[in-house]
């Protein structure tokens, strides 16, 4: 048994409300860098369904910056390390690692040589610093600001000049190499957020919350004009700023839900675009970047859009997915659409990812999705805000019913219209539609649950006695039987997850202890017991729709795909995702999908032995 990964629904890069997000670009045109977690994204500029990660980074990474030779990519992260990486092999071999300062860096920025790194942000002792890439060795001093550092940037020819911005409202000007620093521009009377050299070196310009945006001279550093004095400029303040190739034009990006195009010469706004009619927090343009025929802009939402310098006006595209971890997974066999949920309440439909996930539209949940199940033509789905709520798949939208829970749900289990919720406060509650026609109390602590193919019976995991109980679906598939009817306790540990087998012949129970049993269904007892290569908490089971393998997830990190036929023979896919993997479905017999505590999305393409 064997697997190949087929594709990445990469997650969105990730924002905080009033922090600028500065994107790398390929000097290739191909693709564009960002950061999600401990996670570097690369991901394809024409297909961003094309992406891969890199995982180096022990902490949260906060940006990345390829190399003009396109050889290396340096990131950072929230601790002060700079790692310069190899992007020619897909091993992303190390080069050097070097702690430039004791706290978050903000901005990475390499010289036209590919030979000297300037990187910035929050230190105790210092704010930036400049080093060789190679030997880690100092360059120059990166000083004069008394605050944290927001951007810097290089002057890309010779005499070798650099810019840097900081809360302290200035902007600081240093000539190198060894870089040293000449002056202070104080322009800015707000926290001064970009600052970029234009490609032919002959300008840079500064943006600040102030919404103002400043042209200087790339040699000297003299100030040549105020863009944002053009009419029809940025109301709010502005956070990043991108040039033209040619160094003609300017893209400016803003916290008023705008994005604007500066003709540099004649020093005015050429075009306006604006992700939404009516602005709201989450439509703050807080990055972008133009890339060859490429212009993007960055959503505190997360939102990817592309604009068409021809067209002002809406995006021409938007790619949508998820910031936050995916906690809940399912799959749609109709319309063969996966549906995620994630921490923030959000939920998205997938086909292909080429735009990312669909945003599912009406009034969603607002904190956790715990749990996504789907069943003739409706997703279900229980959240942490007490809230179970029904979307329509064809339509990819959620219906008006909504139901409380009345305490914290933990599991959710349907079939065909009735779908069954166990709660925190011991309560099993059955709905059909979303009207309640029946609840039971019971003595225990129900996790999670599941019910069979036919409908009629309904198996509840407990989370502190081990035991998996089974209960009648009686009257129509509208009422609990007031008692379980049989019991089976050979799981170590809480249950954690359970699945009956398509066939109905098996029900599968994962549990803390890293273990997955396989029960009979007809006489209770234990089919398998061997399948226990987890090393940590399984999280999902799902079987294939062939009954002859199922797949599950874990705190490990890993993928295993078992065979009923075999149980010592597993697919094991480890490392499938940065963090925890929190669900598993399969797609048809041969190919899986994974979503985990990395806000990603995998397919994976098994060959069965």
């Amino acid at each position: 048994m064997s697997y190949t990964r087929k594709a990445t629904f990469a997650p969105q890069p990730s924002t905080v409300r009033g922090q600028a997000v500065h994107l790398g670009g390929d000097p290739k045109g191909a693709n564009f860098l960002y950061t999600n977690g401990r996670a570097v994204i690369i991901r394809n500029l024409e297909n961003p369904a094309i992406a891969t990660e890199y995982s180096g980074h022990s902490a949260q990474a906060t940006v990345a910056r390829y190399a003009p030779s396109g050889y290396y990519i340096a990131s950072g992260d929230v601790n002060g390390n700079i790692r310069v990486w190899d992007t020619t092999q897909a091993e992303n071999i190390l080069k050097t690692e070097t702690k430039v300062f004791a706290g978050r860096v903000n901005d990475i920025c390499w010289d036209h040589e590919s030979k000297r790194i300037i990187a910035v942000g929050d230190g105790r002792e210092r704010f930036g610093h400049a080093f060789t890439f190679d030997s880690a060795s100092s360059v120059g001093e990166i000083s004069g600001h008394s605050k944290v550092i927001n951007a810097c940037s290089i002057r890309q020819e010779r005499p070798f000049r650099a810019v840097t911005c900081s809360d302290d409202m200035t902007v600081n000007f240093y000539h190198g190499v060894p870089y040293k620093f000449v002056k202070s521009i104080t322009d800015h009377t707000r926290f001064v957020q970009c600052v970029r050299f234009s490609p032919n070196g002959s300008h840079f310009v500064s943006a600040g919350m102030d919404g103002k945006i400043f042209l200087y001279d790339g040699k000297e550093g003299n100030r040549v004009a105020e863009l944002s004095a053009a009419p029809n400029s940025h109301t709010g303040g502005v956070f990043s700023v991108s040039w033209s190739p040619d160094s003609t034009q300017l893209l400016s990006s803003s916290a008023d839900g705008t994005v604007k195009l500066y003709d540099v010469a004649a020093q005015q706004v050429v075009s306006t675009f604006s992700p939404s009619d009516a602005p709201g927090i989450n439509d703050q343009q807080v990055g972008n970047l133009w890339q060859g025929q490429h212009l993007i802009s960055l959503s505190l939402s997360g939102d990817i859009n592309y604009f068409d310098r021809s067209v002002p006006g809406k995006p021409s595209r938007v790619v949508k997915g998820h910031q936050k971890a995916i906690t809940a997974i399912t799959f749609a066999e109709e319309s063969k659409t996966l549906f995620t949920g994630s921490y923030d309440g959000r939920v998205h439909a997938w086909t292909d990812g080429r735009d990312g996930g669909l945003d599912i539209a009406g009034a969603g949940h607002t904190s956790q999705v715990s749990v996504l199940a789907s069943s003739k033509g409706k997703i279900y789905s229980i959240g942490l805000d007490d809230i179970t709520r029904c979307i329509d798949v064809q339509q990819q939208s959620y219906d008006a019913w909504t139901r409380s829970t009345g305490s914290q749900p933990k599991g959710l289990a349907v079939h065909g219209d009735v779908a069954v919720t166990s709660t925190i406060d011991q309560t099993l509650t059955v709905t059909k539609n979303g009207a309640q026609t029946g609840s039971l109390k019971v003595d225990y602590s129900p996790s999670v649950v599941a019910i069979s193919r036919d409908g009629v019976e309904l198996a509840v995991g407990s989370a502190d006695d081990n035991k998996i109980r089974f209960y009648r679906i009686t009257g129509g598939g509208l009422e609990v039987s007031a008692a379980p009817v049989a019991h089976v306790e050979g799981n170590r540990g809480p249950v954690t997850a359970l699945s009956y087998s398509p066939d109905g012949q098996f029900l599968a129970a994962a549990d803390s202890q890293r273990a997955v049993f396989v029960y009979e269904t007809k006489t209770r007892t234990v089919k398998i017991h061997q399948w226990v290569f987890h090393t940590a908490r399984v999280n999902s089971i799902v079987w294939s729709p062939d009954s002859l393998h199922a797949a599950s997830g874990s705190l490990d990190t890993n993928v295993e795909v078992w065979s009923v036929a075999n149980p010592m023979k597993h697919i094991s896919i480890k490392g499938a995702h940065l963090e925890s993997v929190n669900g598993v479905v399969f797609l048809d017999n041969d190919t899986i999908a994974s979503a985990g505590q990395d806000s990603s999305i995998k397919i994976w393409s098994l060959k069965h032995f």
